[in-house]
């Protein structure tokens, strides 16, 4: 013999047990979610400092300064010299999900030039006004210690990308203007035009070797730049003759032009020229085997 049946009492929780939210703390959640992305969506253009991302994003600056210190333990934002920048949890993100053929067939010429030279680094330059590039993509090896250049602005100086840029645009109607802090002669530009390519290096004793060859247009116009450095060693003292072809060859791919025609704007119906949009970065290791 049963007794009476008993129905089932529904679960209760306190709105502070696990698994279980209240209303309230679900909406303070989607509201820091919300800033997160503000903040993301601002750096996403370019570094900024934190009263820079409080104004552009309309939050206080208490707010970003506790958030960005979140998002850079959890590698969303990195950090140097007051400048806050896009961290490498974000590239992994971006480089795990982006599955779309056609996207990468370009990214893979990076990365496959990295691994045929040997650079510890592999990156697309733009120029974003005329005395500053920005750096729209870059292929580096996780092993050595290069600091990622990507979305971040810097002043044209005195180096194989810059004398790559102003190469090209010289030979245009109208010449290149040369910044006063850039000290090239005509002839530089020149015999660098009938090269091809540009050489030059770095860092204590001249130890970093860099090699830079121009993404050209129908026209002849650089629309971006392809630099790769690493060590003397492995780049060679001589790493334009060795490397240089090797750049002009990528830097010519149809798939790299139409990447840079596309992130300077040019194949963007309506677009400004010169946006630095989806930035991507890829990182990869070396293969040993």
């Amino acid at each position: 013999m049963t007794g009476p049946t008993v129905p089932p009492q529904r679960a209760t929780h306190s709105p502070g047990a696990a698994g279980w939210a209240s209303p309230e703390s679900a909406g303070q959640s989607v509201g820091v979610l919300e800033k997160t992305a503000a903040i993301l969506d601002v750096i996403e253009r370019g570094s900024a400092s934190s009263a820079e991302i409080a104004e552009a994003a309309g939050i206080s600056r208490g707010t970003v300064f506790r958030l960005v210190g979140a998002m850079a333990r959890l590698g969303l934002v990195a950090q140097e010299r007051g400048r806050i920048t896009l961290g490498p949890r974000i590239a992994q993100l971006a480089a795990a999900g982006d599955g779309v053929p056609a996207a990468n067939a370009w990214a893979d010429r990076l990365v496959a030039l990295r691994e045929a030279t040997g650079a510890f680094a592999v990156r697309l330059h733009q120029l974003h006004s005329p005395a500053t590039r920005v750096c729209i993509a870059e292929a580096l090896d996780l092993h050595a210690s290069q600091r990622s250049q990507l979305g971040i602005l810097a002043p044209l100086r005195a180096d194989p990308v810059t004398v790559t840029f102003l190469a090209w645009q010289s030979s245009q109607p109208g010449g290149a203007r040369v910044p006063a802090a850039v000290p090239y002669r005509d002839e530089t530009l020149t015999r660098t035009r009938r090269r091809g390519w540009a050489q030059g290096f770095s860092g204590r004793d001249h130890c970093v070797a860099i090699v830079a060859a121009p993404v050209l247009d129908r026209r002849g116009r650089a629309v971006a730049v392809l630099e790769i450095s690493g060590p003397v060693a492995v780049l060679t003292a001589t790493p334009g003759r060795t490397h240089g072809r090797s750049l002009i060859a990528v830097a010519s791919e149809s798939d790299v032009i139409s990447e840079c025609l596309y992130r300077r704007g040019a194949a963007v119906p309506g677009a400004t020229a010169q946006t630095v949009s989806s930035l991507h970065l890829l990182t990869t290791t070396r293969r040993t085997g």
